[in-house]
């Protein structure tokens, strides 16, 4: 397994911090595949089950068709590695760590039709004969999403004044 897991920095105030993005400011898709690659790091690192760690999760959204999809696309990119691919400690992390964000860029670049951007987001972290096939795999689970009304795209914010 090639995953690294990022503990958090001891100084979250930082301006150096690799923690930007609040989890929660993202889109609903975003928030739920981050989560889904944590618990699928540590799933995939204690040796648990798939279904035993997301099937509950995938299922409260209605997802459950993509668990396996969503399998296939991280072992694809754990397997197809270049380098360690580096994402949070643990679900509970409230910031976008490592390569998470390349992830969602991706994710989005394909929720987006633009399968050219999607794959260039991969260069450096995924061998590039495999690009394409974790691009249709991550494709197919950002369709499904999209379907049972989960997306990328951050979603407008409102404030009474």
């Amino acid at each position: 397994m090639t995953f690294k897991i990022l503990q958090p920095p001891k100084n979250r105030n930082s301006a150096q911090s690799t923690l930007e993005t609040k989890i929660d400011s993202l889109g609903a898709a975003a928030q739920f595949s981050i989560f889904a690659i944590r618990v699928w790091s540590s799933a995939a690192h204690q040796k648990m089950p798939l279904e035993v760690a997301l099937g509950n999760i995938f299922a409260d959204f209605q997802c459950t068709k993509v668990l396996n999809v969503f399998d296939e696309c991280m072992t694809l990119m754990a397997v197809a590695a270049l380098r360690k691919v580096n994402i949070g400690c643990c679900p509970s992390n409230e910031h976008v760590v490592g390569d998470e964000a390349v992830i969602l860029k991706c994710f989005r670049e394909l929720e987006r039709g633009d399968t050219n951007t999607a794959l260039s987001k991969m260069d450096g972290i995924i061998i590039s004969s495999l690009k394409p096939t974790f691009c249709r795999t991550a494709q197919t689970y950002v369709k499904h999403l999209n379907r049972c009304g989960l997306a990328f795209k951050t979603p407008n914010v409102l404030s009474l004044v």
